[in-house]
């Protein structure tokens, strides 16, 4: 997880799993992955902790060379979302877990639900600091969209 800017891996993560190898050269991966991430907020920038905790349920299949591949598009089934490939009888565990991490981890990225953000004028964080910044007027441009939700209000 070196290099990723996205989270922050502290510590004291698990990966237990339990890897058989089919009859087709398949191998399927089971297990669960327990770790602690350093996530950014996406209103104050603070970094607040979040916990993963994913069942995993994996299919490895023989990567395919290119002449075998085609280049058409391709409808991706349920079954394929949880097929991964590998090459030269080697499994990437540690792509797979960086995978796993994204998709535990939230789209909006708030460290509270009532997070403040940032003052846009000065850039204090509001969750610590109250500003003097004055409140900044409203755009211009955004007049008639007021007007809009002034009328329908009355």
């Amino acid at each position: 997880m070196e290099g990723e800017e996205d989270f922050f891996l502290k510590e004291g993560g698990r990966l237990a799993c339990r890897v058989e190898r089919g009859d087709d050269r398949t191998v399927h991966v089971r297990g669960h992955l327990g770790a602690r991430l350093d996530l950014a907020c996406n209103r104050c920038l603070a970094a607040f902790p979040f916990l993963v905790q994913q069942d995993l349920e994996l299919f490895y299949l023989p990567h395919k060379n290119e002449d075998e591949e085609e280049e058409d598009e391709v409808r991706l089934s349920d079954r394929d979302m949880v097929v991964a490939y590998y090459s030269d009888d080697r499994l990437d565990l540690g792509e797979m877990v960086r995978e796993q991490f994204f998709l535990a981890a939230p789209l909006k990225r708030l460290c509270r639900e009532d997070c403040l953000g940032l003052c846009p004028a000065c850039g204090a964080n509001r969750n610590t600091v109250r500003c003097a910044c004055p409140p900044q007027a409203p755009d211009p441009r955004l007049a008639p969209l007021a007007r809009i939700f002034e009328k329908g209000s009355s």
